[in-house]
This record gives C-alpha cells, sequence and structure tokens, in this order.
C-alpha cells in the first residue's frame, strides 16, 4: 500500500514538472507559435488542413517511436495499451458529446423562444437555408452574459442558443451576425471534428501515465523491464499530449475565423459582425461581474462567439465604429492567444477587413 502511495505521490510531481517544463519552453516562444491572422479564406483552409495532417502525423510518429522504444529498451510491447488508451479516449469523449447538450441547456437555464423572441427563429431559419442546412434549435439561455454558442449532439440535435445579455446589448443586425457564426460552426461541423481531434491529446496522456505509474511501480518484473526508461517514456508522451491540446486550441482558433468568414460571406455584412464582437468584447471589459459570470457558467466556454476570460484589456467607448478602428490597431498577447480556444478580437476584425476586400 505505501509502495502504491509513494507512487503515486511521485506520479503527481513527475506529471507537474513535465508540464511546467514544456509550457515554460512554448510560452518562451509563443510569438514566433501563434502568427498573424490568416490572410485569406484560401490560407484559412490551407492552415486547417496542415494543420490536422500535422497532428495526426505526429501523433503516429510519437506514439509509434515510444512503442518501438519501449521494446527495444526494455523488451515490453504496448501496442494493446496504445490501442486501450485510444478505446478509452474515444469512449470518455463520446459520453461527454452525447450528454454535454442536456447539461448545457440546464447550466444555461435555455428556454424555447417566446414571442417576443419570433424575428430570430425568423432569422435563423433564413441563415440555416442560405448555408444549406437544416435549421437549428433556437434556445434563449437566460443569462446576463452577453454570448452565443452552437452545440448538440446525435441525441439531441442541432442547438443555437442566445443569451438575454446578448439581445439587450446588440442591434438586430448584429444579432444577426452573431447567428450566421454559429450556424457557421453547424455547417462546418466544428463541434464533432474538435472532438475527434481531442482524442489525440487525451489518448497519449493515458499512454504517457499509464506507462510513468508501471515504471514508478518497478516495471513489470522481468530483468529487461528498466522502470526509468519506462518513466521517461511515459512523461514524454505527457509532454506530447500537452503539445497535442495546444495544437488542437489553434485548430480551435482557425476554425473560429472560418466561421466569421461564414457569417461575412452569408450575411454579406462583415462590418455588423465587427461592431458585435467590438460590443460584446467592450461589455466584458467594461463590467467584471459578466467575467465572474462567464466564469461560473464555463461549461460551453469553447463554443463562445467570444471567450471572455482571455481577452484584451480596454477603455470604454460609446462610439461603436471608433472603437473597432482602434481594436484593429491594438497589439495582441501570444501567450494568453496560445492558451485560448478563440483568436483576439483585433485579429478577427483584421481576418474580417480582408475578407471585405475580397481576399479569398
Amino acid at each position: 500500500m505505501l509502495d502504491v502511495l509513494f507512487a503515486w505521490w511521485w506520479l503527481g510531481l513527475l506529471e507537474a514538472l513535465v508540464l511546467a517544463g514544456v509550457m515554460g519552453l512554448v510560452v518562451l516562444n509563443a510569438d514566433k507559435l501563434v502568427g498573424e491572422a490568416p490572410r485569406s479564406l484560401a490560407a484559412l483552409r490551407g492552415m486547417m488542413l496542415f494543420t490536422v495532417a500535422a497532428m495526426i502525423g505526429a501523433y503516429i510518429a510519437v506514439v509509434g517511436l515510444s512503442l518501438y522504444m519501449l521494446e527495444a529498451y526494455t523488451g515490453l510491447q504496448f501496442e494493446s495499451l496504445a490501442f486501450l488508451a485510444g478505446l478509452a479516449a474515444a469512449g470518455m469523449l463520446l459520453f461527454q458529446w452525447l450528454l454535454s447538450p442536456y447539461l448545457i441547456n440546464a447550466v444555461y437555464a435555455a428556454r424555447p423562444p417566446g414571442p417576443r423572441e419570433e424575428w430570430l427563429e425568423r432569422e435563423l431559419e433564413e441563415l440555416a437555408r442560405r448555408s444549406g442546412i437544416r435549421k437549428p434549435k433556437l434556445v434563449i439561455a437566460e443569462v446576463a452574459m452577453p454570448n452565443a454558442f452552437a452545440y448538440g449532439s446525435p441525441l439531441t440535435g442541432s442547438y443555437v442558443a442566445v443569451t438575454r445579455g446578448l439581445l439587450r446589448l446588440l442591434s438586430r443586425d448584429e444579432v444577426r451576425a452573431v447567428l450566421a457564426h454559429e450556424v457557421g460552426h453547424l455547417k462546418h461541423r466544428d463541434v464533432s471534428v474538435i472532438l475527434a481531434l481531442t482524442l489525440l491529446p487525451v489518448a497519449a496522456y493515458f499512454i504517457g501515465r499509464a506507462l510513468i505509474w508501471l515504471g514508478l511501480l518497478g516495471g513489470d518484473g522481468e530483468r529487461r523491464s528498466n522502470p526509468l526508461v519506462i518513466a521517461a517514456i511515459g512523461a514524454a508522451l505527457l509532454a506530447a499530449g500537452f503539445l497535442f491540446e495546444l495544437a488542437v486550441a489553434h485548430f480551435n482558433r482557425l476554425r473560429e475565423y472560418y466561421a466569421d468568414a461564414h457569417s461575412a460571406l452569408v450575411t454579406g455584412a462583415p462590418r455588423a459582425l465587427q461592431r458585435a464582437l467590438a460590443k460584446l468584447h467592450l461589455a466584458y471589459e467594461s463590467r467584471p461581474e459578466l467575467k465572474a459570470e462567464a466564469e461560473e457558467r464555463s461549461l460551453a466556454a469553447m463554443l463562445y462567439i467570444v471567450a471572455p476570460l482571455v481577452e484584451l484589456s480596454g477603455g470604454y467607448f460609446y462610439d461603436v465604429d471608433y472603437y473597432v478602428e482602434q481594436l484593429k490597431r491594438q497589439k495582441v498577447n501570444p501567450v494568453l492567444e496560445l492558451f485560448s480556444t478563440h483568436p483576439p478580437i483585433p485579429k478577427r476584425l483584421r481576418f474580417l477587413d480582408r475578407l471585405a476586400m475580397g481576399a479569398r
């Protein structure tokens, strides 16, 4: 029993040290890793394709090399472990995907629209028709923070949620632009695509943790089984899992640009989305209680139209168009962006400008 407790303590310490070391290296190179906003829609599509191919190729290479080194230096074969880790990750994420709409509806007090929101239903139906998808279910989230998000699963169908705070803050044209952004997420199947990519960091983490645990407990008892080598390979897989997680966040930021582009193209009014993003940014920066509510209700944070907890700081302006122009010129913090699932608002505004100028 003491051996197990001792190994558990070392497991936590080693995991913390590995992640701290990798995080330090990543933070030091954050400005090189995040890059600038896509120059065009074609460039954005190329970046998404490259990211997916690179992640899958890197995962195969990392896990394959780890299994080869385990067999070469310890005599152990862990192909079954890799398979079981992938199966466990898939099962966990699938369970989360199927049930998350019920949790989101409960946490955000989501309800069907009433007579006052009939215009929202009409707008959403028209945007879905223009986008070539079935109309998702519209729900109103009775919370003060201004936001919107798209979600769903095979059990519940697709939803678009709009918060009461967003309806109070934005004009109808701006709400329409936000709805088009969320419809873009559904058209691009972003929830399922991101979920599939999330398998990679979760599986790498499971395999790495299992190997560290085995190494700390002394291997499998065979003479060739070197516990230190097993633990070291496990630590490397933990580090790889953390890097894969950052890559998933990067891909999610690209999908946010893609949804922004969809809104601009379907509505023909990129300026309306720019104004909406600027107002949302302004609301969170001028009212700390909205950030606190967003933190309390963070279940759907990856799905928000904006990420209120990691955006830039700024002052309060009443002239929204002036504020849009000011935000476009703001520099962004690459470290905050690196760990965020959403691009900084200034980059999204600049990307929309490029679309408006015809950069396809």
